[in-house]
């Protein structure tokens, strides 16, 4: 029962994101929203982490690469991206352009890794995708190739280009980053 309170607890605070994120990218330019969102959540992460495991171990020298191509992907160009984007897009047309995460990498991770795409993943993507275009485009997906797509809509997929780049370097980085975390 724990866990379903969990993944619903993570659908709400995902879900709450985009919309504080379009209130907040309304108030304050993206670069400090987005510096002030990690400054809090870095500050919280650090007091969990200390309490719960005793500290952050000192990362190797092989692991300071990919760390910061981890940070400059999924942190800061997501974020950099995210906050304009909200700054002339729906919180929900947002949040259904980034759902094309999965797909993305999906995609990037059978042309980088060579990872077989098999009938069933094409048919996911097939399916994810007409379900994206019919909830973007209210129910009229050709609509989508008539009202083209905003300066907005293309910072939202900055979004899924940058984390899709976060997902390929931690998974190229796996490897590297191995040692004391994995012992």
């Amino acid at each position: 029962m724990l866990q379903y309170l969990k993944l619903l607890l993570t659908a709400c605070f995902w879900g709450g994101t985009f919309v504080a994120g379009r209130a907040v990218s309304a108030e304050m330019q993206p670069f400090s929203a987005a510096f002030l969102r990690f400054a809090i959540a870095s500050v919280c992460m650090w007091v969990l982490v200390k309490r719960f495991e005793g500290g952050l171990g000192k990362p190797q020298l092989s692991q300071l690469l990919p760390i910061v191509l981890l940070g400059m992907t999924g942190v800061f160009a997501y974020n950099a991206c995210f906050f304009q984007g909200l700054k002339t897009v729906a919180a929900g047309r947002a949040a259904v352009i980034i759902a094309l995460n999965p797909i993305a990498i999906t995609l990037a991770s059978a042309l980088i890794f060579k990872e077989k795409l098999t009938r069933f993943k094409a048919l996911g993507i097939l399916l994810s995708v007409s379900g994206a275009m019919v909830v973007i485009s209210h129910g009229r997906p050709f609509a989508i190739l008539l009202q083209g797509v905003s300066p907005g809509d293309l910072f939202i997929l900055g979004c899924v280009a940058s984390w899709t780049a976060y997902s390929l370097v931690g998974k190229a980085a796996q490897p590297a980053a191995g040692g004391e975390a994995d012992r």
